[in-house]
């Protein structure tokens, strides 16, 4: 490949003076051939002036900034391919490797040299790995996820009580320093010695939630609560849940369609799970709620940890492979596949009497164009009147989101954005 930088090994720097190119991949698995105990492609101009992301999602056709294909195969380094997140496309790329600290480096540069056939060495620096237990080093870095609105909290199996508390604490700390900002905005008023704070929208301030506690383990799963999109639906989820809830409404049909780790479902079982346990102390006598949450998922190893991950948190949860006859050709492979497998064993496709018109709220975490081809399918489960949260979309695909909800779902709308990501939301026809 004409345009591969020639980087190889930790953190080099490349110097586009030196013509020297080397096939990216085949040199990462040289360097495995090698005695490599691993390596890992970056893109060498990331946070850079040179950097120029391009976005696109699979699919058969491609979207309005997509590069020539001929273009792509001849001038980029790196072009990633993959059905869950996309397509990703680099110029240039740095090459790191880990090798035992017994192997000496001239010599792995010579056989580089050598095997590449490169009139000269490639440039490199050498980094020395401290000897750490970076499994704690890891866990240690990677603190309780707190929402700010929905007030979930996504804590993980290492996670102490002590660093969750504190967690909260940093939270409403930020909490109380932005409202204080915001009525300074407002305006102050002021009485003598005395200085009172008011805000023209505290008559309308919401009923103090309490947090709700969900443990992950996410694993390969996505939803963990660190993408902006996984953030909006768990706001949505709290907010249309609880609708429902005040609403006097017995039962409660929720599905997660892309379930990944099963944080949605899990989410709004938790919800109803602890008003339950506040109206019983505060009305022993009165009617409980109940929710059924339903996860559909094309990945049976996400189905896997789902399923755990709602043991765990003690709410029913139940994971399911989607109807084969809404997939597409590729999708439908994939699914096959997965119920081939010995160790997928168990693992259904979601059953009649849970593919239809059955569910109140519906949340779907994909991508734009998968959401765009799947609005039949979730439109086929929502019932009459109920609600549909959508994110996995940016900003600038939400037209195309929108319009293609708008013939099966009223008032479809952007109704949140975080970080160039949106929220769309709509209410079955």
């Amino acid at each position: 490949l004409p345009a591969v930088s020639s980087n190889a090994l930790d953190h080099n720097n490349f110097d586009p003076s030196e013509d020297i190119t080397m096939d990216v991949r085949g040199l990462s698995e040289f360097l495995m051939e090698i005695g490599a105990c691993s390596v890992s492609i970056t893109d060498s101009d990331k946070d850079t002036p040179e950097e120029d992301p391009v976005f696109d999602e699979p699919g058969e056709t491609s979207c309005t900034n997509d590069v020539d294909d001929v273009l792509i195969e001849n001038i980029y380094a790196m072009v990633l391919e993959d059905r869950a997140v996309g397509r990703n496309i680099w110029k240039r790329c740095d090459v790191s490797a880990h090798f035992p600290a017994s192997l000496d480096v001239s010599s792995i540069i010579d056989s580089l040299r050598y095997t590449f056939n490169l009139p000269a060495a490639p440039r490199y620096t050498v980094d020395d790995v401290p000897d750490m237990d970076w499994i704690q080093h890891v866990q240690e870095s990677w603190t309780p996820i707190i929402t700010r609105d929905s007030k979930f909290v996504l804590r993980f199996p290492w996670h102490e009580d002590s660093l969750v508390m504190k967690a909260c604490q940093e939270m409403e700390r930020e909490k109380m320093q932005a409202a204080m900002a915001a009525q300074f905005d407002t305006g102050v008023k002021r009485e003598g010695a005395v200085v009172n704070f008011y805000n023209e929208d505290s008559a309308q301030k919401q009923e103090e939630r309490a947090y709700v506690q969900i443990e992950l383990e996410g694993g390969i799963a996505f939803g963990t609560g660190e993408h902006p999109t996984t953030r909006l639906c768990l706001d949505w989820v709290r907010d249309t849940t609880e609708e429902l809830l005040k609403s006097n409404t017995e039962f409660i049909n929720f599905v997660d369609y892309g379930a990944g780790s099963g944080v949605l479902g899990i989410a709004a079982a938790a919800v109803v799970r602890d008003y339950n346990q506040k109206k019983r102390k505060q009305e022993p006598k009165s009617s409980l709620s109940s929710i059924q949450t339903v996860g559909v998922e094309i990945d049976a190893d996400a189905i896997r940890i789902a399923d755990d991950n709602a043991k765990k948190n003690g709410v029913e949860m139940s994971n399911y492979l989607p109807d084969i006859d809404s997939l597409d050709d590729e999708a439908l492979s994939v699914v096959m596949r997965a119920m081939q497998r010995k160790r997928n064993k168990g693992i259904e496709t979601l059953p009649e009497e849970l593919n239809g018109q059955v569910y109140d709220l519906c949340a779907a975490n994909i991508l734009a164009r998968p959401l765009v081809g799947l609005a039949p399918v979730l439109a086929s489960l929502v019932k009459s009147g109920g609600k549909i949260g959508l994110s996995g979309v940016l900003f600038v695909q939400a037209e195309s989101v929108v319009e293609a909800y708008t013939e099966f779902f009223d008032d479809v709308k952007v109704a949140n954005e975080e970080n160039g990501w949106v929220l769309i939301t709509g209410t079955r026809k």
